[in-house]
């Protein structure tokens, strides 16, 4: 069986933890770049990354790395290229990401690698390959950063991040795959669990379908369906024997303060079909009491961007952090991520609660800081 390699796109800032479910897919890391890693696998890899891989957003099959300086070079190089793997009935699309100081746009990019990789089809198979930018069957991706050309065929279509069970979307909602991120930064592995500003829920199904080795969407028309080398046979194996295994959970608590947040919170989780795994609360968790203290805490405070009243999160931020040693056992471990993380860094500091590790990425178009503490 061949050996590809694939580039998985992720979080910027948060890329090590798509290293390490990566791993725990049986998946060898070759590098890390911002933004995205690059692994090797198997074929059947293909299956088993879009399936299972819940800080992903893209996969793509890496056909080549070179260097290209202008666009008659980025034209050689995909030119080069052997695209037998579209079907002569097929329509194909071009997608092109550029970072870095150029003289063209990516759309340029997009144009000349459309026409090479058409004019490498006709060489080879004497068909004159359709293009369709609105729904194609497959897309190449061209990106180039900095002088660094990558060329790859995506197996995912739709990005991953994007959850089936999102029936209610909170005004300020985490994305799944970087709720999943802050997961596994935490190290949870099943202990009891708490989130205290919960929204819509994302961060407690995404740790209840973690846990239950789920894979990531149940209906979605992947594009490595239509590639030539796709076995369904394969793809079905993959998704009945996961590399992954399920583990215990002890129990997932979710606390949301407003009532029309904690309604759509509750569709989400019975759309996820983990009631059973998450016990939503409609309550403040600043006068929450639990029976006993949590080992886990991840959560997704508000940031105060929506209300413009950033001082008055701040307040929210001291008057949590200050409940934290009651709501964590000793030894227990908080994740909590916000952009405004100049002041959150000072509040934890003066409450002499340890900060393990700090992650900088990027939420979208948002700067945010994640901080793992111990108390």
């Amino acid at each position: 069986m061949s050996r590809l390699k694939f580039i998985i796109t992720c979080h910027t800032g948060f890329e090590e933890y798509s290293e390490i479910e990566a791993n725990r897919l049986g998946i060898d890391l070759v590098e890390r770049r911002e933004g995205r890693i690059i692994v090797e696998g198997r074929e059947e890899s293909v299956y088993t990354l879009n399936k299972f891989g819940r800080t992903f957003h893209k996969v793509i099959i890496l056909l080549k790395r070179d260097v290209a300086r202008n666009l008659s070079e980025i034209y050689s190089k995909v030119r080069s290229l052997d695209f037998s793997f579209i079907k002569p009935d097929q329509k194909f699309a071009v997608r092109s990401e550029r970072s870095g100081v150029h003289d063209f746009t990516s759309i340029d990019i997009a144009r000349e690698a459309g026409r090479a990789v058409i004019d490498s089809y006709m060489a080879d198979r004497g068909v004159r390959l359709g293009v369709d930018l609105d729904n194609p069957d497959v897309v190449i991706t061209v990106d180039l950063i900095g002088s660094d050309l990558f060329i790859g065929v995506d197996t995912t279509g739709e990005s991953l991040h994007i959850r089936e069970y999102r029936r209610y979307n909170h005004p300020s909602a985490i994305k799944p795959s970087l709720a999943s991120a802050l997961i596994i930064m935490s190290e949870w592995r099943g202990e009891p669990l708490l989130d205290p500003f919960t929204g819509g829920a994302t961060i407690p199904i995404e740790a209840a379908l973690m846990a239950r080795a789920k894979p990531v969407h149940e209906n979605k028309d992947y594009l490595f369906r239509k590639l030539s080398f796709y076995s369904r046979e394969e793809e079905e194996t993959v998704t009945l024997k996961p590399p992954i295994s399920p583990f215990p959970v002890d129990k997932i608590v979710a606390i949301e303060k407003k009532r029309k947040h904690f309604k759509g919170a509750l569709k989400n989780v019975r759309t996820a079909e983990v009631s059973d795994l998450v016990n939503l609360i409609l309550d403040d968790c600043l006068k929450y009491k639990p029976e006993e203290p949590f080992s886990f805490i991840v959560t997704n405070p508000p940031y105060g961007i929506r209300s413009g009243r950033k001082d008055k999160v701040q307040i929210l931020y001291k008057l949590f952090l200050d409940k934290v040693p009651r709501l964590l056992k000793e030894g227990g471990r908080l994740v909590i991520i916000t952009t405004e993380h100049k002041p959150m860094k000072e509040i934890i500091e003066d409450r002499g609660l340890k900060i393990l590790k700090e992650n900088l990425g990027r939420h979208g178009k948002l700067w945010v800081k994640a901080f793992l503490i111990e108390v």
